[in-house]
């Protein structure tokens, strides 16, 4: 997969860079099944807030489909590590609306098995004790 990482006005030692390539790479083994995606991610130093920025684009080549994440932090590792662990979640997201998934992340609201309108039917009536049962 195509990834750019611009550094504009911002040096990475080797072993920083050796760990966001990392983070990369496991946000690569998700886009498998993806054709075409492209991601850029920039990191920019901000030397009066003694913070670096993170700025990352994932056009997934499907639908026109993009997750972008903006993240500072107080390292350029840091920073790339939250914009990539974010894009990461858009994706597990994403991906859970295309299988149909509509309530994914909320477990909170849905509802228990026996309140949901599709379990309720006749069948389930006649299992009930007959003091519980109405008369028609």
């Amino acid at each position: 997969m195509p990834f750019e990482i611009n550094t504009p006005k911002t040096e990475l030692s080797p072993d920083s860079e050796r760990r966001v390539q990392r983070h990369i790479a496991g946000l690569e083994r998700r886009l498998v099944n993806f054709h075409n995606p492209l991601g850029r991610l920039t990191i920019r130093d901000r030397p009066t807030e003694r913070r670096h920025t993170a700025d990352l684009v994932l056009e997934l080549g499907v639908d026109r489909v993009e997750l972008v994440s903006h993240h500072a932090g107080e390292s350029a590792e840091h920073a790339a590590r939250l914009a990539i662990e974010d894009v990461e979640r858009q994706l597990e997201r994403h991906v859970s609306t295309l299988r149909g998934e509509a309530t994914f992340g909320t477990p909170s609201r849905r509802e228990p098995k026996d309140l949901r309108p599709s379990s309720h039917s006749d069948e389930d009536d006649h299992d009930a004790p007959p003091d519980l049962v109405e008369d028609t």
